[in-house]
């Protein structure tokens, strides 16, 4: 496997782990991804994910430019499982970048050094982003005369301010993690030596509340963006009600009552 993929309580922690590549993304490491992603929806035991990377000074370089894109572009034929699994139609290569989050726990990314195109696109679609002091952000697309189509045009424009998103993306530039913080981009910078623990920590914040209250939030949260105000409304009761009836409520309630810690049992 090119990725690294453990369980630690309610967490899920999943590695990019491509030395010699500086993590780009292949077709192997996209269609392990997609194949993680879904275990992790099916495993009611993980009630939230962390994705990193097992580099000490790179996130991701993108896109691989010797497999993933010659495939993707018609320049040569599949010649293996993963590469044919790329240039299936279907969803599954978004969904593995996360385009759109096909994960129903939340997914914090821990970002630390290079954050490149592929890579800096895939944690757009996290739910929270965490990265280290020498994290460097870069859209560099049209440097090289092509856009970008792993979502970056979209998520961008709409997580930050149209003109901020813009200047990523038109300017090609990098961007320190400090500059992507105080425009909203992530929800801590940490000293690198801290990444994981500052990761962790939030995922364990996530996990001790009830799980079905924290997948219906990131539901509610994905699936009103496009909808006017009444529209998400009635959607977020429809989302919250069956959470108000639930097993995880009454046992949350009872614990409250009983001023002790929940055993949130996962179940309506």
């Amino acid at each position: 496997m090119v990725l690294t993929y453990e369980k630690q309580g309610h967490i899920a922690k999943v590695g990019l782990n491509r030395p010699n590549e500086k993590n780009a993304l292949d077709p192997q490491i996209l269609m392990e991804l997609h194949g993680v992603w879904n275990d992790v929806n099916e495993d009611d035991a993980i009630r939230a994910v962390i994705l990193y990377s097992c580099l000490p000074d790179i996130f991701c370089s993108g896109m691989d430019l010797k497999t993933a894109i010659p495939i993707l572009t018609g320049m040569r034929q599949p010649e293996n499982e993963a590469e044919r699994w790329l240039v299936e139609v279907g969803p599954h290569v978004g969904e593995a970048m996360l385009k759109p989050n096909m994960v129903k726990k939340p997914v914090i990314a821990a970002v630390n050094g290079y954050c490149l195109t592929g890579g800096f696109e895939m944690i757009m679609g996290a739910d929270m982003r965490v990265a280290s002091e020498d994290a460097i952000f870069q859209m560099r697309e049209a440097k090289l005369g092509i856009m970008p189509i792993g979502g970056s045009n979209i998520y961008l424009t709409r997580m930050l301010t149209p003109c901020r998103g813009l200047e990523i993306l038109l300017t090609a530039g990098n961007f320190s993690a400090k500059t992507l913080y105080d425009w909203g981009f992530l929800n801590a910078v940490v000293p690198k030596t801290g990444l994981m623990q500052a990761a962790l920590e939030l995922a364990e914040k996530i996990t001790a509340n009830g799980p079905l209250a924290t997948q219906g939030i990131i539901r509610c949260y994905r699936e009103t963006q496009d909808m006017n105000y009444p529209e998400a409304f009635a959607k977020e009761v429809e989302i919250g009600l069956p959470i108000f009836a639930s097993k995880d409520a009454r046992e949350g309630v009872m614990a409250q009552k009983e001023k002790r810690k929940p055993n949130f049992p996962g179940k309506y």
